[in-house]
């Protein structure tokens, strides 16, 4: 087998380390109750508290009293190994497919994509994710955007369908009871 890539990033929460891992790797998101080998050795023994899964990272906290200076190492050890078993991990519960897509949905919303969005004063919330489908609303600056279209497709289903590609259909709606603002160009005859 070949060893799955992964590198750390750290968080706001020095017992925490978020560990990216290519799309897909896992069949799982959220809080995980069985990891294979030592990975679940250390969740059951205590010295992880929580290891929880995203689309593309694996987020692991140690329990209080441990360091990663001190654990770090055998961590990293242990998940590099357990990613070598994606279907011996357990969800703590039930994870329908529904539930990939909605995690997918919300990572390309915290990312990037969705910094873009927001530093143009625009807004994107789910509105659902079900059978393969997506819907969001558009609000904000979105509303009513003639590059709203652009920034859906190009933007924000691309990178949703890099995390899911089973991806049937996603579509957006705009924020209601606002109505169209429109602006006139006035442009002036040449030679004129």
């Amino acid at each position: 087998m070949s060893v799955v890539p992964m590198h750390p990033e750290a968080t706001a929460d020095p017992q925490t380390v978020r560990w990216v891992i290519p799309v897909g790797t896992l069949p799982v998101v959220g809080e995980v109750a069985e990891a294979p080998d030592e990975l679940g050795e250390m969740l059951h023994s205590g010295d992880v508290a929580c290891i929880e899964v995203e689309t593309q990272a694996v987020t692991i906290r140690l329990a209080d009293g441990r360091s990663w200076s001190g654990r770090g190492a055998r961590v990293r050890d242990a998940l590099s190994a357990a990613l070598q078993h994606p279907r011996r991990w357990r969800p703590a519960d039930v994870v329908t497919e529904d539930d990939v897509l909605r995690a997918a949905l919300r990572d390309v919303l915290d990312g990037s994509v969705g910094d873009y969005i927001r530093s143009h004063g625009g807004e994107v919330t789910i509105v659902s994710a079900h059978d393969r489908r997506a819907e969001v609303r558009m609000a904000g600056t979105c509303s009513h955007c003639p590059a709203a279209g652009s920034t859906l497709h190009s933007r924000l289903e691309s990178a949703l369908r890099a995390r899911f590609p089973d991806l049937v259909e996603l579509r957006a709606t705009e924020e209601p009871g606002k109505t169209a603002r429109r602006t006139w160009l006035t442009m002036r005859r040449r030679g004129a």
